[in-house]
């Protein structure tokens, strides 16, 4: 049986909470054989994180090395500049004219509500990894941003779904997390046709990586063939499990085929 690629385009947590780490574990456990590019280092200073941006020729350098190898998927996380953003959005349309399924997990960070870099951010995110991305999975602050638009209630995550689809991506997952309902995570997908909400219960856990692994599920889904919304539903059985099992650093998953 022909093992399938994926690429994870992302930072690397110190404490291996979420980012690079989370990537390649979902992507191992789903028994693909994955490749890294990195955009960033974070590290924790007290209570703060210090994101430490990889230099620009260095990152060009890493997506040239991959230009020839065949991916089934790429998924990209947090790019912590403009310039590391557009050449990224240059590799994907390259690999695009190859078949590569491509996922977008468009991680902000959020160090005040007027963010003129995260307003930035967010506007070049819209203008060019939306429209090559098959799908993408903002949480609620992300997908506020994105498309410049409060949610308040599951109503609102379904006009923001309709935003994020004509923006150009092909589907979208809205991640409420844990911030509308008191009792349930509630999540919502859309294909430019049907809405889809998907909810389980919360678990008091600490879920610090969760977001990471349900987009890291959802690609390792896809380049194993499955539909965009089976891929989300069993990237949200897997995130339940994960979290379940989590410690004091993040989530820790395991696919049961």
């Amino acid at each position: 049986m022909e093992i399938k690629r994926a690429l994870t385009i992302a930072g690397s947590d110190i404490l291996s909470g979420g980012g690079l780490q989370v990537d390649l574990a979902t992507m191992n456990n789903y028994s693909l054989f994955s490749f890294l590019v990195l955009t960033s280092i974070v590290t924790v200073d007290g209570e703060s994180l210090m994101i430490s941006e990889i230099d620009s020729n260095l990152f060009a350098s890493q997506l040239d090395s991959l230009r020839d190898v065949h991916l089934d998927v790429i998924k990209v996380g947090l790019l912590p500049s403009q310039e590391l953003l557009d050449l990224t959005a240059d590799f994907l349309e390259f690999k695009k004219q190859e078949g590569t399924k491509i996922v977008v997990d468009p991680v902000l960070v959020f160090k005040e509500s007027q963010d003129q870099k995260v307003i930035s951010l967010a506007e070049q995110m819209n203008k060019r990894l939306l429209p090559v991305a098959d799908l993408i999975t903002p949480n609620l602050l992300e997908a506020e941003s994105l498309a410049q638009m409060e949610i308040k209630n599951p109503s609102d995550m379904v006009e923001v779904a309709k935003k994020l689809y004509a923006l150009g991506a092909k589907n979208v997952v809205v991640k409420g997390g844990t911030r509308l309902l008191e009792k349930e995570a509630l999540d919502l997908f859309y294909d430019g046709a049907d809405f889809y909400f998907l909810d389980k219960d919360i678990i008091k856990a600490n879920n610090t990586g969760a977001g990471c692994a349900f987009s890291a599920s959802i690609a390792a889904n896809l380049a194993l063939g499955k539909k965009a919304l089976d891929a989300v539903k069993d990237a949200k059985d897997y995130v339940y499990q994960a979290i379940k099992n989590s410690n004091e650093y993040g989530v820790f998953g395991k696919h049961e085929n």
